[in-house]
């Protein structure tokens, strides 16, 4: 149980509320460096989840806090867009559509000294995920222990029915001890590595161990196998090939492989597959609308359609920021949460320094997402009635290979492994009606493809021929009708995430997670490009990729300029 506290805001000293405590232990006791100077006004670059969560920190300390943003809409990579299809208007969640951790929002919204709205409801998904897979048998992931093991018990009964009688009770019975094991292994994973490495960022290798909590979970991480590999570790805890899948493909999440992605990174699987996967009542872009109404309710400036042109350089100081349209905003400190070729750019011939950037670059893989409609009966006529599903290719291994192969030699997925999102499932307010009377709901496809530094692909002249191919892929895994009634609003692809966003290497998932872009080896937050005012947040930095990472990313931006918790 999270304990209660009395917290006093820097906006508004007389208001007292009983809130959570913040998940990020914004107040103990560390080395890190603070930017020097005093710091009275601060602009905020972009305005997705790591831009939110640094103003929103920032502002609850008192600070003037301008957030500004290039797109019409708050969110960046956890935005819901209205696109257009031949059924009519439909909103997809173009970016992030899995939420963990969404106490995390909640913190801060009530680091302002504000509750959160009554519209703010997010829904637990019951399953989180339903995968199938290639040998036809399927599964629910139940964030629930006890749900999970019976689910797996009918999992192996029916995997295992042919050996007959006491063969098959103990196959279930050792199924489902393994993922006990495995279970209690990735949530101690989790407790040892949350406050000194995944909510933590870091100044050099020694933070590590600069204090006794630091060295204490060092060890305990290592005694756990933090730095073998994930798919190894996990699969001598379960011992099936199908559940090992369920268990580590959100190493792509990291940009790896499970052969290769470090243990530690069990992590983001204990958060989707045990602490639970939530979605808002009606979109994922809630998450941000929420923070930036939070945020504009304390008196910060929160300015859309503001694209960013320069940073007005001094010596080692940013003294401001040009706007495209010409305008400077003077700042004393100045949050960076763009891609860091976008970053580079507003920098102009600054270059990023080593602890900014380690070398060499590795990105992580990238995805191909068909945004579009179904109409609802169609829909409503395949066996998968589920908010996420996970459809699984039969080379898994191999396609790791192929979309995470170095550069020049990627290659498209031989057998793709599909993540398809259908928010109408647990969201009914997504469907419309056409002017024709037809009532349809928006579907979105992910299909995991390489980089456009690891594969020299020619997107805009192949892209339609490969949505086909996946269509029809989809049509012989049972998703009858699909590529008859499905009605494309939009699809992303390596091409269009560096043309549009400027995501380097074509990516949405930035810089990989290897051994040598984790934890302290990963861009470091401040002193970029020499710049002693510069703080970055956001999935380049530390602590990295995802969405509950990024709002850590924005918190520790603002304690590198606070020095600690709100004040």
């Amino acid at each position: 149980m999270v304990k209660q506290r009395t917290l006093r805001t820097g906006v508004d000293s007389r208001r007292h509320l009983q809130l959570p405590r913040p998940l990020i232990p914004m107040t103990r006791a560390v080395t890190r460096k603070r930017v020097p100077g005093d710091i009275q006004r601060v602009v905020v670059i972009g305005a997705g989840l790591s831009g939110l969560a640094a103003a929103c920190r920032l502002r609850a300390s008192g600070l003037e806090v301008t957030l500004v943003e290039a797109a019409d809409a708050v969110g960046g990579r956890c935005r819901t867009e209205t696109l257009e299809s031949k059924h009519g208007s439909f909103e997809a969640d173009t970016g992030a559509t899995v939420l963990t951790m969404p106490s995390l929002v909640e913190s801060m919204v009530h680091s302002l000294g504000q509750h959160m709205p009554e519209s703010w409801k997010p829904q637990r998904l019951s399953p989180a995920y339903h995968a199938q897979f290639a040998s036809g048998r399927q599964i629910n992931v139940f964030g629930d222990s006890a749900r999970m093991c019976s689910e797996i018990s009918r999992f192996a009964r029916e995997k295992f029915a042919d050996e007959g009688g006491s063969a098959v009770a103990q196959r279930e019975r050792a199924l489902i001890s393994g993922y006990e094991r495995h279970r209690s292994w990735s949530q101690e994973m989790f407790t040892a590595s949350y406050e000194n490495f995944l909510a933590a960022d870091f100044d050099s290798l020694i933070d590590l161990i600069a204090t006794p909590a630091s060295s204490s979970d060092l060890l305990r991480l290592l005694g756990l196998g933090a730095f073998g590999r994930l798919g190894p570790s996990t699969r001598r805890h379960l011992g099936d090939e199908e559940l090992e899948k369920l268990f580590t493909f959100q190493a792509l999440y990291a940009g790896e492989s499970p052969a290769s992605a470090l243990a530690v990174y069990s992590v983001i699987s204990h958060m989707d597959t045990a602490m639970g996967v939530y979605y808002p009542q009606h979109s994922i872009g809630e998450a941000a609308e929420v923070m930036a109404d939070a945020l504009r309710a304390a008196g910060a400036k929160v300015r859309l359609n503001t694209p960013v042109k320069s940073l007005q350089i001094s010596g080692d100081r940013i003294l401001g920021v040009e706007l495209e349209d010409g305008e400077y905003l003077a700042a004393d400190a100045v949050v960076a949460t763009p891609d860091l070729p976008i970053i580079d750019k507003l920098a102009g011939k600054r270059q990023r320094t080593k602890r900014a950037r380690p070398l060499p670059v590795r990105w992580s893989p990238s995805a191909v997402v068909i945004h579009g409609t179904v109409p609802s009966e169609v829909a409503q006529g395949w066996e998968a009635q589920f908010h996420h599903t996970i459809s699984f290719g039969e080379e898994w291994e191999q396609i790791f290979k192929e979309i995470t192969a170095v550069k020049g030699k990627g290659q498209l997925m031989s057998a793709p492994s599909l993540l398809i999102t259908r928010p109408a499932v647990s969201a009914p307010s997504r469907r419309r009606t056409s002017k024709e009377g037809v009532v349809y709901e928006p579907i979105s496809i992910l299909a995991p493809t390489p980089n456009l530094h690891s594969a020299a692909i020619d997107w805009p002249r192949i892209t339609d021929r490969y949505v086909a191919e996946l269509l029809t892929e989809m049509e012989n895994r049972g998703w009858e009708g699909l590529s008859d009634h499905l009605s494309i609003g939009r699809v992303d692809t390596p091409a269009t995430w560096e043309r549009k966003h400027g995501y380097g290497a074509g990516t949405p998932f930035s810089l990989a997670h290897s051994l040598f872009q984790t934890g302290p080896f990963r861009p470091r937050n401040t002193r970029a490009y020499g710049l002693e005012n510069l703080v970055l947040a956001g999935s380049g930095t530390t602590p990295g990729v995802g969405v509950p990472t990024v709002l850590l990313s924005g918190a520790l931006a603002a304690r590198r300029i606070t020095g600690g918790g709100v004040r």
